[in-house]
């Protein structure tokens, strides 16, 4: 079912872009190499960026993500700062704050999550953003994922870096595209997840959200390799605001086989979600623009893996020093 409804969502985005495409060839305006049409714009929520920022710009992000599902609430509070080191490489660092309410393992509570310093390096730069038949920027980054947190549920691709506590050390490879094609603009990620080993005691609960082990039941935990896809649409409907709206989709898939640790001991489990979100920037002038979006998550195709519903928030705060992406 969730491959059905990767190809599905793959055909959809072609369709778009054929019809997108077509539209455009009657009028080529004049291209000026490198520079983007659009100023800053709040961007999909769980699809990373291939550009990165130029040296010495930065922003601050914050997000809010409320997954609901039967029974429970997760809520996670990601926080993101990305600085632009030089060299096409960027230095980003992700943390989160997360709330768990009825239904969680150990109750409600309110704590500090996982810890994701993440190294990214553009390996191109797109150079006409008018046409979508041209080569698109390309990216690669890592993160790592550091177990700040205390024993709860994975989500390891939230907002493109290994955000909640399942304490485990993770390691995650993803590779970035992102074509401009005025007024469109695409995006698509893939990561591969590797998720270290850990020996727990219950209360925990595996990554799929369903399964638990028991209070003082002690555990060793291998979780099985974890593949994560993500893409985006954005139509920017007024360039100098930042108007627009995007349809996205995230999914990831964990087997019964660890890359590097054997036979999985964790439940495997996948999912596909679409999340139609809006985005706008203000202020949009100046060296520090800020951007807002909102949207809303919802499952589309699972197996293993509970139905969510997920309100989203997101506002960054942008310091174009030397310039945006």
């Amino acid at each position: 079912m969730c491959r059905f409804a990767y190809r599905l969502c793959a055909g959809v985005l072609l369709a778009l872009c054929c019809l997108t495409a077509l539209a455009q060839q009657s009028a080529a305006p004049q291209i000026d190499e490198g520079q983007s049409w659009v100023g800053n714009t709040s961007g999909p929520f769980f699809t990373g960026t291939a550009d990165v920022m130029p040296k010495g710009s930065f922003y601050l992000e914050g997000y809010y993500m409320d997954y609901r599902t039967k029974g429970s609430v997760n809520m996670t509070l990601p926080l993101k700062a990305a600085y632009g080191i030089g060299h096409k490489l960027e230095l980003d660092a992700y943390t989160a704050f997360e709330y768990v309410g009825a239904g969680g393992i150990d109750g409600t509570s309110f704590q500090f999550g996982d810890t994701a310093p993440q190294l990214k390096l553009e390996l191109y730069k797109e150079k006409d953003r008018y046409h979508l038949w041209r080569m698109p920027s390309i990216g690669v980054s890592v993160d790592v994922n550091i177990p700040t947190g205390h024993l709860q549920s994975a989500k390891p691709d939230i907002a493109g870096g290994a955000q909640t506590t399942n304490d485990t050390w993770n390691e995650q490879v993803n590779v970035l595209v992102r074509k401009q094609f005025r007024p469109f603009e695409l995006y698509a990620e893939a990561s591969e997840i590797v998720q270290n080993p850990v020996h727990v005691v219950g209360p925990y609960q595996f990554d799929n959200g369903l399964t638990n082990i028991a209070p003082g039941t002690p555990y060793h935990v291998v979780d099985g390799n974890v593949v994560s896809a993500a893409g985006a649409f954005e139509h920017v409907l007024n360039p100098k605001t930042g108007l627009g709206y995007l349809l996205e989709f995230n999914g990831e898939r964990q087997t019964t086989q660890s890359l590097f640790f054997g036979r999985a001991t964790a439940p495997s489990f996948a999912y596909f979600n679409i999340s139609p979100e809006i985005e706008y920037t203000w202020p949009a002038a100046g060296r520090f623009p800020i951007t807002w979006g909102a949207g809303v998550g919802f499952t589309a195709a699972r197996s293993g893996y509970p139905r969510q519903l997920i309100p989203m928030f997101t506002v960054t705060f942008n310091g174009d020093l030397h310039g945006g992406r």
